[in-house]
């Protein structure tokens, strides 16, 4: 029985705005810019504007067949959690050897055409398994998630890879020759670039359209994944804000020059509490007596900026307890420290505490999602990795590889 494909329209003005605002999405632990492309596709996969429910990339149905025996039909397939994988599609896969821009096809067939086909297969066979089983999942979400969409993705899909290659070349300066070199160090030009990127957005596709059917987040599942993320991520230090005078005893007048500087200072400040007590005004002291100490502003009234007290440096480390034991409004001193007497009035405190979940929301449930997109790709790649360990590898890849080597080494023309 035939599926129903769903109608693609991609020539709505709004909707491009739409992909490009989604392009524009919110950071997570894996690929952002990925992200944001395959929630462009899916946009596009339910046309824009229609009201008929999509049928995801991966049904339970489809999940469950995932779980039957592979079974091979041609010599140069094999199937794979019901979609066929080629050899054409192992040879399209970029080498990666750092060296070169060929294709993986290229490659073998250089070396195809300098060795027996004894020795091509003893060198290649590894190489094309590896290749086989790092790529598989891809393979089979790719190929199941242009099965389903059809051939009208096209072109969203070249708007995104395009836009994803000159994000690339920013990237390294803005220098296209640069650019083009990292490419070759990576195995690629800028057409297998974007290719593979278009492997990988409609791979990702297929996990996301499955993961679309999913519960919805709840407020347990919030308030705990908020739980454990605060810790990290949402931490508001402790804070407080404060006038402070700054008498420093090295710089004060001395009566008779055998006075102890640090007495004097002392002696000062306790004169300048009273004062204050008294209902002079802190502002205007401070500008006074504090006009030589070292981090003094002039026209500051002995205002310091809020900050985080574990951020005080020496000498003013001290006055740190000594804020954390008094209220707002209400003085301390004088405050006792090597070279320096201190009297401060406290403007503002905060305890340590958490951002509040009102405020971070958003952060929280897209981390629920991503965790709940690694796991659903976790499930995916096992269980396709399994069905692969039921498929005769073996006689793909010998099979692949014979048939490249008769094609790279054609027998001579009979004279």
């Amino acid at each position: 029985m035939q599926k129903s494909r769903t109608t693609l329209r991609c020539d709505d003005p709004t909707e491009d705005r739409r992909i490009r605002l989604l392009l524009r999405c919110r950071p997570s632990a894996a690929c952002v810019v990925l992200v944001g492309a395959v929630a462009a596709v899916a946009l596009v996969a339910v046309g824009c504007g229609g009201d008929q429910p999509r049928k995801g990339a991966l049904s339970e149905e489809e999940i469950q067949r995932m779980t039957l025996a592979a079974q091979p039909v041609a010599s140069d397939e094999i199937l794979v959690s019901g979609e066929r994988i080629t050899c054409q599609d192992i040879m399209d896969i970029s080498p990666g050897t750092g060296s070169s821009d060929v294709s993986f096809k290229q490659w073998l067939e250089e070396v195809a055409k300098a060795t027996t086909l004894e020795q091509f297969m003893e060198l290649a066979r590894p190489r094309v398994r590896q290749q086989l089983g790092a790529n598989v999942s891809n393979i089979v979400l790719y190929k199941r998630a242009r099965r389903q969409l059809g051939d009208r993705i096209d072109d969203t899909l070249d708007k995104l890879v395009e836009k994803e290659l000159r994000r690339f070349v920013i990237e390294h300066g803005g220098n296209n020759a640069q650019a083009d070199e990292a490419l070759k160090e990576m195995g690629m030009n800028r057409t297998t670039f974007k290719e593979n990127k278009k492997k990988q957005i409609l791979a990702q596709y297929a996990v996301e359209s499955k993961m679309a059917r999913g519960r919805p987040i709840t407020y347990s599942e919030l308030v705990a994944t908020y739980d454990r993320m605060k810790e990290q991520m949402f931490v508001q230090p402790s804070l407080i804000q404060f006038r402070l005078i700054d008498i420093s005893a090295g710089r004060i007048e001395l009566a008779d020059p055998n006075d102890d500087p640090l007495v004097a200072a002392r002696k000062l400040a306790e004169g300048l509490v009273s004062r204050i007590v008294a209902g002079e005004d802190f502002g205007r002291l401070a500008e006074e007596y504090s006009r030589y100490a070292e981090h003094y502003v002039q026209g500051s009234e002995g205002l310091w900026p809020a900050r985080d007290p574990e951020s005080l440096a020496e000498p003013y480390r001290a006055l740190a307890p000594v804020a954390d034991k008094i209220e707002v409004g209400q003085i301390a001193g004088p405050i006792d420290v090597p070279g320096h007497a201190f009297i401060l009035k406290l403007v503002e405190k905060r305890p340590k505490g958490y951002l509040p979940m009102s405020q971070v929301q958003e952060r929280v449930e897209a981390n629920i999602e991503e965790t709940r997109r690694l796991e659903a790709i976790a499930r995916l790649d096992a269980e396709i990795v399994e069905q692969m360990a039921l498929a005769d590898t073996d006689q793909f890849v010998n099979d692949c590889l014979e048939r490249l080597y008769l094609a790279a080494n054609p027998p001579a023309p009979v004279r």
